[in-house]
Formats: structure tokens, C-alpha cells, sequence
């Protein structure tokens, strides 16, 4: 058998998943400037939504579905933990900001690190809220925001951090969306969009 020149697996839905994480690194690049970060953010969470639909459409080895899962978890990591931690420090540069930074990192790794070890993919429930959905609640109170001109939306960011923190550890079942959801949160998602360029 021929040696790869490459290491690592580079098909369809990994792809989609790398799309996703070059979303999230041009995100934290414009962390200073809310549209940009939250559009890039949404668009993380959509790449993370449809990577998995992808990856079922094809056939796949075994090391093709390890490798896919892991590289989920990694870019979970940066997208939904590191990226909007490093945001909301852009936002405000304090130590309340940096401790809940930290914070909100703590409870989302611990969340990926327990998802990773629990999970068997059959069950239709979450362990905790899944770190993904921090992808929709904060653009949404970014777009909330710029159509009401709210001018406490930093400390209300900080606030909904807080919450989705205790939220990724705390030990309730949340239902995985069913295809009717994902598109419901697709069109969400674009709408948030159209209302963070124009607003």
C-alpha cells in the first residue's frame, strides 16, 4: 500500500468541519468588532450542524469515523469554547471578563471531554447543553440588540456565557434536534444573518 503524503482524513464532511474552524479562527481575528464575530460564529454553527448529515451520506471506514469524531470534538473546542471566550475579553478587557472567560472554558471543555466518553450516538437526548448552541443564543442577542440599539449587550453577553456555562455541566437531558429542527435552526440562523448586515 502506498504511504499518504498527508496525515488525517480529508472527505466531504470533514471539510465542511474544516470550514467551520477557518470561520471561527476569522472570527477571533475580528473578535474587536461584534457583526463580523457573531456572523462568523453562526456560521461555525451551521458548518457543525450539517458536517455529521454530510458524513452519513457517504460510506466510511472505521478510521475515517474515528478521526471525523475527534476532529468534531477539537473544533467544537475552538469554535464554541475558545472563540467566544477570546470574544468576550475583545469586548470588555477586565477581570470579571477574564474570569468568566475562564470559566465558561472550563465548563465547555468539560462538557466535550464528557460528551466524548458517554456518548454511543444512539440516544436521542443530550447530557447538558451542547456547547454548539452558543452559536445562535449569542448572535441572536447581538441582532436583538442592533435592532433595539441596547446599549447593555456586553453585560448581557457576559450573562448568557454565564448561563450557557452552568448549562454545558449541568446534568439534564436536551433533546437532539430532528431534521424539522435543524432546518428550523438553519432558517433562524440565516435570519440572524440578514438582520446582523443590515441592521
Amino acid at each position: 500500500m502506498k504511504k499518504p503524503l498527508l496525515i488525517g482524513v480529508f472527505n466531504l464532511a470533514n471539510c465542511v468541519t474544516f470550514l467551520g474552524i477557518a470561520t471561527a479562527v476569522i472570527g477571533v481575528c475580528f473578535a474587536n468588532d461584534p457583526k463580523i464575530a457573531m456572523l462568523m460564529l453562526l456560521i461555525a454553527g451551521i458548518c457543525d450542524m450539517f458536517d455529521g448529515r454530510v458524513a452519513r451520506m457517504f460510506p466510511r471506514s472505521d478510521m475515517e469515523k474515528k478521526f471525523g469524531i475527534q476532529l468534531d470534538s477539537f473544533a467544537d473546542t475552538v469554535s464554541f469554547v475558545i472563540f467566544p471566550a477570546v470574544f468576550l475579553i475583545a469586548q470588555q478587557r477586565s477581570v470579571w471578563t477574564v474570569l468568566l472567560a475562564i470559566l465558561y472554558v472550563f465548563a465547555g471543555v468539560t462538557r466535550l471531554c464528557w460528551f466524548d466518553i458517554t456518548t454511543d450516538g444512539a440516544t436521542k437526548y443530550f447530557q447538558g447543553m451542547p456547547v454548539t448552541m452558543i452559536s445562535l443564543y449569542l448572535p441572536l442577542l447581538y441582532a436583538i440588540a442592533a435592532l433595539t440599539h441596547f446599549a447593555g449587550v456586553t453585560v448581557a453577553a457576559a450573562i448568557v456565557m454565564l448561563v450557557m456555562a452552568v448549562l454545558f455541566v449541568l446534568n439534564i437531558p436536551v433533546k437532539k434536534p430532528s431534521a424539522k429542527g435543524a432546518i428550523l435552526l438553519l432558517v433562524m440562523g440565516i435570519a440572524i444573518c440578514v438582520v446582523l448586515l443590515v441592521a
